[in-house]
């Protein structure tokens, strides 16, 4: 696990998220939370549903067995359980990014090497060549082409009472990218291993029903993530001056985990009526400290949106969402990444530069060469630096969920779900083309 810095926040967030559980588990509730906060509500809507001879159902989040009972398998922390209840799944998720995208527009490779440039002179102000020119003059040297990201997802989900449903999901990475080198040379680094484990839990807040009215269940999501993801993966890439080989920390998306602590909030409403079902969901990524290495990861928010329908009752539905996501650049960085090979004159305040045996050196600790020219002068990969790792993108998914027969006591579904980005805007990153989950979900 990676050393946390600053542990009083994280700390604090983690007592009182325990202290909660442990209430829960004491009190051995029965209800949602907000049952008897809302009576002047339920009131109204009984009284107007009284009138059509109807009656209204209130702390109900049981669904009959449906197969979009369930949401989209693309979402998590979806439905409740009930008390005693177990749910084991499965999860294989894949990513295909290709091509750099710089705002809302695609661009070219060369393009983006040339984007090299400016993000230079914005992200290092103050360096100034020995030579006298532009340090970034040749942009990136090496540019990413297309990267691959696949993530198996275990999941459990235990029902501790009628209020509370425990989460806990484990996550295995393998991630790789291609590169391409400046003088044609291509390359591919990978990184493989378990992500950071993530615990939590799932609160019902309030659930009403009538025939006319349908079905409509509101609970809240809080976990955390602990740190078990590397944040210092290594491989070969040609790097050296000569072309040579080298074994590098590799650039932050190949990173597995955060490094640090991490506080997921979220609220999540579903409905259905007849063979209808929908919801909405938001959720944020909250950084609760700073890594081991200087940096923690921009903050993040989801917004999902999505319905289904029931085409073979009891066994098969479709389903529709949209899926927006915001993130925030880093904050910090890790110094061992080598970002750029930056030649400058070590002034008296420079903490930064200096001399070795009469050569200068640069920020990343390579010899400069001929004081200072561009061979070592320039960023060296897009993915190394901090400050392009915003954006946000709104994705449009398509999914199918099947639910089998009980068999041994056993409800198991099968689900997946595909898609693709319908807006991006980036900070100069690889752009998403597809996302794919396939799922297995069995409740005991």
């Amino acid at each position: 696990m990676n050393g946390v810095l600053n542990p009083v926040k994280p700390g604090i967030i983690c007592l009182l998220f325990l202290f909660c559980l442990t209430w829960a588990g004491a009190q051995r509730v029965h209800a949602a939370l907000l049952d008897g906060l809302l009576d002047d509500v339920e009131e109204s809507l009984a009284e107007g549903l009284a009138k059509k001879g109807e009656k209204l159902t209130t702390g109900n989040f049981y669904t009959d067995d449906k197969p979009n009972a369930h949401a989209p398998i693309g979402m998590m922390g979806d439905h409740t359980h009930e008390a005693g209840e177990v749910m084991f799944s499965y999860r294989l998720m894949h990513m295909f990014m290709e091509g750099t995208r710089i705002g809302d527009d695609s661009v070219s490779n060369d393009v983006a090497r040339d984007y090299g440039k400016s993000v230079f002179a914005s992200a290092f102000p103050d360096h100034q060549c020995v030579t006298g020119h532009d340090c970034a003059v040749g942009g990136y040297r090496v540019l990413p082409t297309s990267m691959r990201m696949w993530m198996h997802m275990f999941g459990f989900m235990y029902g501790l009472n009628d209020t509370v449903t425990l989460t806990l999901m484990v996550p295995y990475l393998v991630n790789s990218m291609d590169h391409e080198v400046d003088n044609g040379v291509k390359f591919t680094t990978r990184s493989e291993g378990f992500g950071d484990l993530r615990f939590g839990s799932l609160w019902r807040l309030w659930a009403v029903e009538a025939p006319s009215l349908g079905a409509h269940r509101f609970h809240m999501n809080l976990s955390l993530s602990v740190p078990t993801g590397s944040i210092e993966p290594t491989d070969v890439a040609p790097v050296a001056h000569d072309g040579g080989l080298r074994k590098i920390r590799l650039p932050y998306p190949m990173h597995l985990g955060s490094g640090t602590v991490d506080f997921y909030p979220g609220i999540t409403y579903g409905g259905e009526m007849g063979r209808a079902s929908w919801g909405i969901q938001a959720l944020g990524t909250l950084r609760l400290n700073t890594n081991s290495n200087d940096f923690s990861k921009g903050d993040a928010y989801t917004i999902n949106v999505h319905g289904a329908y029931e085409l073979i009752e009891n066994a098969l539905s479709s389903s529709v969402r949209l899926s927006w996501n915001h993130w925030e650049p880093y904050d910090g960085f890790d110094s061992q990444i080598n970002r750029q090979h930056i030649c400058h004159r070590p002034a008296a305040n420079d903490v930064h530069g200096h001399m070795d045996h009469g050569h200068m050196m640069s920020d990343s600790g390579h010899v400069c060469l001929h004081h200072g020219e561009p061979d070592h002068a320039h960023p060296t990969v897009q993915t190394a630096f901090p400050n392009l790792l915003g954006g946000q993108r709104l994705d449009i998914m398509f999914g199918v969920n099947v639910l089998f027969p009980d068999f041994m006591g056993l409800e198991n579904r099968l689900a997946v779900e595909g898609g693709f980005p319908i807006y991006q805007y980036l900070d100069g990153q690889l752009e998403t083309d597809s996302v794919v989950t396939f799922g297995w979900q069995a409740v005991y």
